[in-house]
């Protein structure tokens, strides 16, 4: 691997991320790359995997080679994994996700199932090759996005912070997997990490990167550490033996109108009390199945006082952590707040003491007057259009005094080290950046109690320190603080420190789920079965006509939906539909009122033109929820012989919006927790929707872009042709749904020649 003269200056930046950076590094070394915050530690492994321009644009100067060729020119000669594994899933199934790199580099049908199984039982994932990803803890993420890069029999790999979000004991797992199949394979490795400690035992070299994207030292890891410790430390890496830096002192211009200090130090602010929070995932097509985050916990947080959520991947901190703060509604137990802090329910505080509302019932105002959320994923937690907009967002929403506000909001930017972002898009930044702007923006209006989850990740030593920093001023101005961590500097220095254990969850029901006739339907049948309407504006003249189709159309559905046989019935099948329609809704009656005005004002001119529209979407609103991206792809690819990279670009951009109904609920968390959501009006609410979908569309963007990085690091980029590990047959029941979508045509012939 060697990398020469390599220059990368992102387009909107005024300096280079790597600066005539030059590598090289031999077959079969393993390599720690360390560096602060910023340094381009994350673009050099990009770089190195041939990847720079996929997803980025910039300009890019220098070379890179692989063995002596281009990094791509050998598709799955490097292998990289991501810092989000589960942000890079491209399939439904955890041995259809580790093929996908076989797709694209051919390899038969048949011959995949050994090499998957082999590689998860290698990277020690011992379930179901049929097991859901979404099913994975932390550390099986990692490791099924190991598999995915191994499979592919690499021999570069690259690994960028693959255990910054794991505890210490399944991180020393995740490590314990990669030393050992780099050592059994004679892989070159390359691994980027924050703090160093843990890898250098695994590690015969560190190579360290300086604010400029520079190599300042480069050697045997203990000597380097030994000759340059206090210097490393100094520019913010997390040196082993180095004692942790002290959080940084912040004195906070105080919130005029906050509710921090309401509530008399040591005092409880918010408790949980015997709490239970479940999670239910429902797709039509799909049986139903409810997870147990949070069983039976109970927690409570103090003014002046910061308490450590700590415990295993899949503990249900975050959860616990939500429903204290009413951003999630328990499914068991109670959740209080301290009276001062409660909404006043009448003009008479007496009576509304008296009577009480949980916090998940509080409107958007009155839960951020109290409450503030920094969440997981900082991206999400963005609103303003510039970095100090967004600090500033809830502070004004809640009606504080502007130029007070912007004094708090400057001192916090200043303490995080975000001051000479103050006027950039916010969504531009790092992710650390991002992370460190959602610390400031949450804090900004002096709430009563702080929830931070996983606040310190991807931090360097002194962007830790100003984290910690504004927790602990926080803290001392009066607030309950709440943090879910793995950090150990994050734990020492809270007041109390409790600890989680994942839930039992309960037994599987003892009768499978009933599976509804359309889910017995191939996706291409189902696809076809939809755009079988699509002649009906053509034949259908009144709404007499329209109304006999969309008779047919219903009755048809409801058969589809039917779930005959042994087993439980399936839940949410005619909700589900009438979900989708609801958005329908506006578009018909748009119509209508259209057709109603240029029509002369005849009720049955809008009626015809109404029900037209809605013969049309019907269809699809009852059989979307049953198509399958993933053998919608294998059929179209495969029974219609589409080109391949549309097909499965497609199909995964199918996934991602089966997905968008959780991005879409962190979005609305966001407004309510930040003083934005509409909680009453039509009107308001929207435009609100309005709002919140171009959030959707600008999150899925950035998704995309971390699934494009992925797939292209398993061989996409150059697969113009591929093989595909599922089948696609066409069965009976796809038959029988493409003929009930042309009966709906001759229906519509019928009505036009009998119907008036």
């Amino acid at each position: 691997m060697h990398v020469e003269n390599l220059t990368w200056r992102p387009f909107g930046r005024s300096r280079p991320v790597l600066d005539r950076l030059d590598l090289t590094v031999g077959p079969g070394e393993r390599v720690l790359l360390a560096g602060p915050s910023g340094s381009g530690k994350s673009t050099l492994l990009r770089a190195v995997a041939g990847l720079l321009l996929t997803a980025d644009s910039g300009e890019l100067s220098g070379e890179v080679t692989v063995g002596g060729a281009a990094p791509q020119a050998v598709p799955g000669s490097v292998g990289l994994v991501l810092q989000d594994p589960g942000a890079g899933v491209v399939a439904s199934t955890i041995g259809r996700d580790v093929a996908f790199g076989l797709e694209n580099v051919q390899v038969p049908a048949p011959d995949m199932p050994t090499r998957v199984r082999a590689v998860l039982d290698e990277v020690g994932l011992t379930m179901s090759p049929q097991s859901s990803p979404a099913t994975l803890s932390g550390g099986e993420s990692q490791r099924l996005a190991l598999a995915g890069a191994l499979v592919m029999e690499p021999s570069v790999l690259l690994l960028d912070e693959p255990t910054a979000m794991l505890d210490a004991d399944t991180a020393a797992g995740v490590r314990a997997v990669v030393a050992e199949v780099v050592a059994r394979r004679g892989l070159t490795l390359v691994v980027v990490e924050h703090r160093l400690d843990g890898w250098l035992d695994h590690v015969d070299r560190l190579v360290v990167l300086d604010a400029a994207g520079r190599v300042v030292a480069d050697g045997d890891p203990r000597q380097v550490l030994a000759d340059h410790a206090d210097s490393l430390a100094a520019q913010g890496i997390w040196v082993p033996g180095v004692p942790d830096p002290e959080p940084l002192d912040i004195a906070l211009v105080p919130a005029r109108g906050g509710a921090a200090g309401r509530v008399a130090d040591g005092q409880v602010v918010a408790a949980a009390i015997d709490v239970r929070v479940e999670h239910t995932t429902r797709r039509l097509g799909e049986p139903s199945r409810s997870t147990v985050a949070v069983d039976g916990a109970d927690l409570d947080a103090r003014a002046g006082r910061t308490v450590a959520l700590v415990g295993p991947s899949g503990a249900g901190k975050s959860s616990l952590m939500s429903a204290l703060g009413g951003l999630v509604a328990p499914t068991g137990g109670t959740v209080e707040l301290a009276l001062p802090l409660t909404p006043a329910e009448s003009g008479d505080h007496g009576a509304a003491r008296d009577r009480v509302a949980p916090p998940h019932e509080w409107a958007s105002t009155h839960l951020a007057r109290a409450v503030a959320w920094v969440p997981q994923r900082a991206a999400t937690s963005i609103i303003g259009r510039t970095v100090r907009d967004d600090v500033l967002t809830t502070p004004l929403a809640l009606g504080h005094d502007r130029e007070a506000a912007g004094r708090r909001a400057d001192a916090l930017l200043s303490a995080l080290g975000l001051a000479h972002l103050a006027a950039v898009d916010p969504r531009q930044l790092s992710g650390g950046e991002q992370r460190r702007l959602a610390m400031a923006s949450a804090v900004a209006h002096g709430p009563a109690l702080v929830l931070a989850d996983e606040p310190t990740v991807g931090q360097d030593r002194l962007t830790w320190a100003a984290v910690a920093g504004v927790l602990a001023a926080a803290r001392d101005e009066g607030a309950a603080v709440v943090v879910t961590t793995h950090d150990p500097g994050v734990v020492d220095d809270a007041d109390r420190v409790v600890g989680l254990e994942a839930p039992t969850q309960p037994s599987p029901e003892p009768e499978p789920e009933r599976r509804p006739l359309l889910a017995r339907v191939g996706s291409l049948a189902l696809l076809a079965t939809a755009l079988c309407v699509l002649p009906l504006p053509g034949l259908l003249d009144t709404w007499r006509q329209g109304l006999a189709v969309l008779g047919v159309e219903v009755m048809l559905g409801l058969v589809g939906l039917l779930a005959p046989g042994r087993g439980r019935a399936p839940q949410g099948r005619l909700q589900g539909v009438l979900r989708r329609l609801a958005p329908a809704a506006l578009a018909v009656l748009g119509v209508a009122w259209s057709a109603w005005l240029l029509g002369g004002r005849d009720l049955e001119v809008a009626a015809g033109a109404a029900l037209r529209v809605l013969c049309l979407l019907v269809p699809s609103a009852v059989v979307v929820g049953f198509l399958d991206p993933e053998q919608l792809g294998d059929h179209l690819a495969q029974r219609l012989g589409l080109p391949a990279r549309p097909v499965v670009a497609a199909t995964a951009a199918l996934q991602r919006v089966q997905a968008f109904d959780t991005l879409w609920a962190e979005l609305m968390t966001t407004r309510r927790v930040r003083s934005t959501r509409a909680d009453r009006g039509p009107v308001a609410r929207g435009r609100e929707a309005v709002v919140v979908t171009g959030g959707l569309l600008v999150g899925a963007l950035g998704q995309a872009t971390t699934l494009a990085l992925a797939m292209d690091a398993r061989g996409f980029a150059g697969a113009t042709r591929r093989t595909w590990a599922g089948p696609a047959p066409w069965r009976l029941p796809d038959t029988l749904a493409l003929t009930a979508g042309l009966l709906v045509v001759v229906a519509a012939v019928a009505a036009r020649l009998t119907l008036p």
